[in-house]
């Protein structure tokens, strides 16, 4: 972890926070757009890789034609798969601003058993997260939600401040549980929630069909007691 310099202070979201808070999660959503297509392209790596070689070994044996045709079929491939996943990610993004973080202040800060956090460092925003409380949880549970730091301020121990201001938040308040979903794409905040002892309880496909299978949908919880 590198060392952040100056001073770091954890508090309650405002209002004059707005815009920084949804730029903020609207550039941490939009950098997993090039980390979730090499993924799933590493899951289909060895198919490609097959395919290669015997469009290589015919190219030796009859024309380079099958060599050419399916090199440039791959480079569409890829650019249909990285818009695909581009327009994928900027409808989760266009969602979440249109719904609890078009109205922070009432969505986070007016609602019994919600709240948001933001970390502010030299006068500036540069993380966030979210406790969400609604009819579709169960009495004494609460979901963590639109956790995301700056890119400039990751692996300075951002995250695990806000997530230890949230946890505190909770027991403070009576909680039971936190629960919580992610994707395998984002591993380093799988690899912070499970540092707090979040257990992952269930994983999906994002898409159920072949290409997206190794994009995992990972839905986390926290006993608080």
């Amino acid at each position: 972890m590198i060392k952040m310099p100056g001073h770091l202070q954890i508090r309650s979201y405002h209002s004059p926070d707005y815009e920084e808070c949804r730029e903020i999660f609207s550039q941490g959503m939009q950098q997993l757009i090039s980390i979730t297509t090499c993924l799933i392209f590493s899951n289909l790596f060895w198919y490609i890789t097959m395919v290669t070689i015997f469009a290589v070994m015919a190219s030796f044996k009859w024309s380079i034609l099958p060599l050419v045709a399916w090199l440039f079929l791959s480079l569409i491939l890829w650019a249909l798969l990285y818009v695909i996943i581009y327009l994928q990610i900027w409808k989760i993004i266009n969602y979440c601003l249109k719904t609890d973080l078009l109205d922070i202040e009432k969505t986070y800060m007016s609602n019994k058993g919600c709240h948001m956090w933001v970390a502010e460092w030299n006068g500036k925003i540069v993380g966030m997260v979210g406790l969400i409380q609604n009819e579709d949880h169960k009495p004494g549970i609460a979901e963590l939600q639109r956790m995301s730091v700056s890119k400039t301020c990751r692996k300075m121990g951002v995250a695990s401040k806000l997530l230890e201001e949230l946890l505190k938040h909770s027991r403070q308040q009576g909680l039971e549980k936190i629960v919580l979903k992610t994707s395998n794409a984002q591993g380093p905040a799988v690899r912070l929630y499970r540092k707090f002892g979040f257990k992952l309880i269930e994983g999906k496909p994002f898409i159920p069909n072949f290409i997206f299978k190794s994009l995992m949908i990972m839905s986390f919880e926290l006993e608080l007691w």
